[in-house]
């Protein structure tokens, strides 16, 4: 009996510190003075593409990726990079432009390490096929805000949805 009590608490208390994880990583549990954040703002496509129409329309594509940077944060070079990665999946699903480009950037500074920051972008772009070519940029970059230094990125996760 006392082995059964002793799983349903080791249960519990792992459930409990899974849940706490989550929260701080979400940011739920660290307040928002502590972070920046910046955005492109509403969906919007490159001025080159603006004016065209395109050949076919695919998906909607939703790219979030994590970072754990040293020494400060370039936010562009960090968008640049999300951006990449989220035209390479348009390029394998028949694209090859983004239309409709948005993101959002939300940098944190842990508690413990003070010369470490948590970068979470949020990249969303329409795949589309056209026959002018793509941007190649992140819109609305100079809104982007970051911690000056020389950046070193520790570690990167990413997470796609369409």
């Amino acid at each position: 009996m006392f082995d059964y009590y002793l799983h349903v608490l080791s249960s519990f208390c792992n459930h409990q510190f899974a849940l706490c994880r989550r929260l701080r990583d979400v940011g739920g549990v660290e307040d928002d003075d502590s972070s920046i954040k910046s955005s492109s703002g509403p969906a919007r496509t490159h001025a080159v593409l603006a004016d065209t129409k395109p050949v076919k329309i695919g998906p909607r594509v939703v790219h979030t990726e994590h970072f754990i940077c040293k020494g400060g944060v370039d936010t562009g070079r960090l968008l640049d990079l999300s951006r990449k990665k989220l035209y390479t999946t348009a390029k394998a699903m028949g694209g090859n432009v983004l239309l409709d480009e948005q993101w959002d950037c939300r940098i944190r500074h842990p508690k413990i390490q003070k010369h470490e920051f948590k970068v979470k972008i949020h990249y969303s772009a329409t795949v589309a096929r056209s026959f002018f070519p793509d941007g190649q940029r992140p819109v609305g970059i100079e809104a982007a805000k970051g911690i000056k230094g020389l950046m070193t990125v520790l570690d990167r996760h990413a997470e796609l949805w369409c």
